[in-house]
């Protein structure tokens, strides 16, 4: 099955397709939800600062400390 990418921001990180978007939760707490494209990958983080806005160098960021 194919991955829904409607709302979701795609990004290149070492030749893989992500996908990542900002959700509120049902707690009322802002969590960044990064995907690959063949779902292998699918990780939740907890966003510490709702003023500050998220961009892909974040995301960039994250990716590397995951050592993927």
């Amino acid at each position: 099955m194919a991955l829904n990418t409607k709302m979701k921001t795609k990004i290149l990180y070492n030749n893989k397709s992500f996908y990542w978007f900002v959700r509120i939760e049902n707690t009322g707490e802002h969590r960044i939800h990064i995907l690959s494209e063949d779902k292998k990958f699918n990780k939740t983080y907890q966003l510490f600062d709702t003023e500050v806005p998220v961009t892909p160098s974040d995301i960039i960021r994250i990716l590397q400390n995951e050592n993927l």
